[in-house]
């Protein structure tokens, strides 16, 4: 077994991201990223509670916790569709969707800090590679 702990550094790179992440965004990271997951996609498709935690890989009880919040600050609406009274679609307000422009310069602007000087064919082994360790992990998360 290799003595490099992989862990500690994907940790270590996911902590320095999400420090990075919450000083350009007010400490407000992970309402941000919801926000820009539902702002990239409304109106093309609606957006519900489930679809967030699979894409941003959230636990169920954050998520409601942050939806909650960014509710009460008026940043999305929580609205009841007609065919499942349990099931409410997530849309952003007016103001929010006016924020969109300021929301995609600090995701790309952390993106391209992040990335600076890795050429392309080291960004796709390494999203391969992380491809397959989240697959490992769903794999082992399962059992």
């Amino acid at each position: 077994m290799s003595d490099i702990q992989y862990t500690k550094w994907i940790l270590g790179l996911s902590n320095q991201i999400r420090r990075a992440f919450n000083v350009s965004t007010d400490n407000k990271g992970a309402q941000t990223r919801i926000l820009y997951f539902v702002l990239t996609n409304y109106p093309k498709r609606e957006i519900y509670q489930k679809d967030i935690e699979e894409e941003l890989n959230i636990r169920s009880s954050s998520i409601s916790v942050h939806l909650k919040k960014m509710e009460e600050h008026e940043m999305i609406i929580r609205e009841k569709v007609p065919f499942d009274d349990r099931l409410k679609k997530i849309c952003p307000t007016s103001a929010t969707i006016k924020m969109k422009e300021d929301v995609d310069k600090d995701i790309q602007s952390l993106e391209n800090r992040m990335i600076s000087g890795i050429s392309q064919e080291s960004l796709n082994t390494f999203v391969e590679v992380v491809q397959k360790m989240i697959k490992n992990m769903e794999v082992e998360n399962e059992q």
